[in-house]
């Protein structure tokens, strides 16, 4: 079925994802990034906690599949489930998963089969692995096929492609799986670790920069899977695929709501016109360009949070964070007398007074937001 085009020239977006009351990580980190650049969002909570998990302790609730089915059935009882793009993030349940696949199925069925749909399979990190259910592995992957764009980190892709990342030949092999045998057009890897000998071989540049500055490597790839044969899936991928990398600086520090921010950013920036960022940009491709348009914004909003920690009140003393400590008890007569316990607690509340002032500061980067400066360049592989 044709896209229905809304009217006046609306753009509407609906984004799927976790939402916080303080705070920028899912929902929260997206809706305004996405607002600032001219699309009419809606939003679907999965979860709906007072702050992020990486302070330690929070308050709220998880969404459960009904829950979420719900609210998709209320948008498709009233016509209000008619719309241009499609975001996901973070679902909490392989059973709240099902219930966004067979709503991506009744808006491409019933309004929209042209849906620009980006899959941000969140998952676990390299380092920490899952922090999700397995169950939900086979659904992503599921998935897929009805994505525009899915952009994984490096242990999402692995996970999705069923291929660990670590030369060239298996990169090439994890893109080929996600383009080919999984479905999606475009692919977009946000951080790939390789080795110093493979990174010059496609052109690009060390891990670490002369003056130890550690660079991180966005890997991306599109395909157009109408010219791929039923006896391409077998064949060898660097005949088909010509990807490309963006290398920028990794700004130190822990950030929650990167990944979110960018997804936003990305689907927020493409445009899949053909001639799209031709007279700005040489980039290899229109998914190339829009994450050229996302990294620039997302670096802003990085430094920009920098220099607010940078210029941060000093964390409390030892007595004042267990005071802190204390006071945070709903009731104080819980408080421990065991020393042990009461040293987690001063730790628990040091870990709090050092995650406020990390919250990334997306509306004051507005500006940076509307007018990317692009420093970071796509480039395709050399040596192809």
């Amino acid at each position: 079925m044709a896209s229905r085009q809304q009217s006046h020239g609306e753009r509407k977006l609906i984004t799927v994802q976790s939402h916080v009351v303080s705070g920028y990580v899912g929902n929260r980190a997206a809706t305004f990034p996405l607002q600032v650049l001219g699309w009419d969002v809606d939003v679907v909570n999965t979860v709906h906690f007072s702050n992020h998990t990486g302070y330690g302790r929070w308050a709220g609730l998880r969404f459960d599949a009904e829950h979420i089915r719900d609210l998709f059935a209320g948008l498709q009882r009233n016509g209000l489930a008619r719309y241009d793009r499609m975001l996901t993030g973070y679902v909490p349940s392989a059973e709240t998963l099902r219930e966004v696949i067979t709503f991506i199925q009744h808006i491409k069925s019933s309004s929209n089969a042209d849906l620009i749909y980006l899959l941000d399979p969140v998952m676990g990190d390299m380092g920490r692995g899952m922090y999700v259910s397995e169950s939900v592995v086979p659904l992503y992957r599921e998935m897929i096929q009805y994505a525009t764009i899915v952009c994984p980190n490096q242990f999402e892709a692995q996970i999705l492609a069923e291929q660990d990342i670590s030369s060239l030949d298996s990169l090439y092999a994890a893109l080929w799986t996600l383009h080919v045998k999984r479905g999606s057009p475009n692919v977009v890897i946000t951080s790939v670790d390789l080795s110093d000998e493979d990174l010059h071989h496609i052109g690009a540049k060390s891990k670490t920069t002369s003056d130890g500055t550690t660079l991180m490597t966005l890997i991306g790839s599109s395909l157009d899977l109408s010219q791929i044969s039923a006896s391409s899936p077998d064949s060898n991928p660097k005949e088909f695929l010509r990807p490309w990398f963006i290398q920028f600086p990794e700004v130190p520090g822990y950030f929650s709501g990167v990944g979110d921010t960018f997804s936003a950013l990305l689907i927020g920036r493409f445009d899949p016109s053909p001639t799209a960022g031709s007279d700005s940009s040489a980039a290899p491709s229109q998914i190339a360009h829009a994450a050229e348009l996302a990294i620039a914004s997302l670096q802003s909003i990085l430094s920009r949070t920098s220099e607010a920690i940078a210029h941060a009140p000093a964390l409390p003393d030892q007595t004042e964070l267990t005071a802190l400590a204390k006071a945070s008890l709903p009731d104080a007569t819980q408080w421990p007398t065991d020393q042990a316990e009461i040293d987690k607690l001063t730790a628990a509340q040091r870990r709090v007074e050092e995650m406020r002032p990390r919250e990334l500061k997306i509306v004051q980067s507005k500006w940076d937001i509307e007018n990317p400066h692009v420093v970071y360049r796509a480039y395709k592989f050399a040596n192809l």
